[in-house]
């Protein structure tokens, strides 16, 4: 089940994020967005498994599957984050996520769609590109991992692109 993200999510979301992402961002800041009119998140929880009530932020295995969050404004957005809980990667969390934010900007009139992608995220490449997403520049060193610094590789959609 996909349902816009909560206050209540944000200690899970920041545990993944850290187990996912040098740069992440922590329950503060997702606090933060959550409060930013532009702002729009989605979860996905495992099936059988509701809103955690008294869950602890490092157990998000017992109910989130993934996450999506990003910024829309005027139809155009900007995806921050999708993550995906290691044990649920190339199960179709992402490809979900990423359809009800479609879903969800199609009736927002979004036309336009940017993120940045580590170029060596084999799979989150083509997980974009199966949606219409275009590459249209790079950003030299952009990731951290270990003592490597790894390209961002930018992607956009437009609807105009992608359904001409």
């Amino acid at each position: 089940m996909i349902r816009r993200i909560t206050p209540a999510d944000c200690g899970a979301i920041a545990a993944l994020e850290a187990r996912l992402f040098v740069t992440a961002l922590d329950q503060a800041r997702l606090m933060v967005l959550q409060t930013n009119p532009v702002f729009c998140g989605f979860v996905d929880l495992v099936p059988d498994q509701g809103q955690p009530k008294f869950t602890p932020a490092d157990d998000f295995a017992s109910y989130l599957g993934g996450y999506l969050l990003a910024m829309m404004i005027d139809g155009e957005a900007e995806i921050l984050s999708i993550g995906v809980t290691p044990d649920r990667q190339r199960q179709g969390v992402g490809k979900r996520l990423l359809q009800y934010f479609f879903e969800h900007g199609a009736s927002q009139n979004m036309t336009r769609v940017v993120l940045e992608v580590a170029e060596d995220n084999v799979s989150a490449l083509g997980l974009y590109r199966d949606f219409g997403f275009v590459k249209f520049g790079r950003r030299k060193g952009y990731y951290k991992q270990g003592n490597r610094k790894i390209d961002a590789t930018m992607m956009k959609w437009c609807r105009t692109e992608a359904f001409p």
